[in-house]
């Protein structure tokens, strides 16, 4: 078994065990996409993912949506941006300055860390954010995965 392949084999074996549901994106993806848990989110299709990075969307659950923002040289949050937007996470991340300056978008929290991404999800239901496949096994209770499909 290829180490990717064994690697997302243990995540979402994880994932389960801890009830959660294992999302369409993980281990080879390099990314686990989150929202609180009070969000009562677990699936999103990739238009509804778009729409909430993109300011589209201004709700998440209920709850004002705010986004969590990385680094550009991120690697969760770079195979985020190819895989699910099309697109270099330098394109994303001007697409996202750009609606916020139009005032189509509240301005996202920055995080640098996987660590910093979970606090800020966990700090308020209408947050989302992208967390490495390594963070996603050790979440809190207060952070629910969201599979990613459609």
């Amino acid at each position: 078994m290829r180490s990717s392949a064994l690697a997302l084999a243990i995540v979402v074996a994880a994932l389960l065990a801890a009830g959660r549901a294992a999302p369409s994106y993980a281990a080879s993806d390099g990314f686990v996409l989150i929202c609180n848990a009070r969000a009562a989110v677990t699936r999103l299709s990739h238009s509804e993912v778009r729409a909430l990075y993109t300011g589209k969307a201004k709700t998440l659950g209920g709850t004002a949506a705010v986004v969590v923002i990385r680094p550009d040289e991120d690697v969760p949050f770079s195979e985020f941006s190819e895989q699910v937007f099309g697109v270099p996470t330098k394109t994303l991340l001007a697409k996202i300055k750009q609606e916020v300056f139009k005032g189509e978008m509240t301005r996202p929290l920055k995080a640098t860390t996987d660590d910093d991404v979970v606090r800020h999800v966990s700090g308020s239901p209408g947050v989302i954010g992208v967390v490495s496949t390594n963070a996603s096994v050790h979440l809190p209770s207060t952070v629910t995965v969201i599979a990613i499909g459609g």
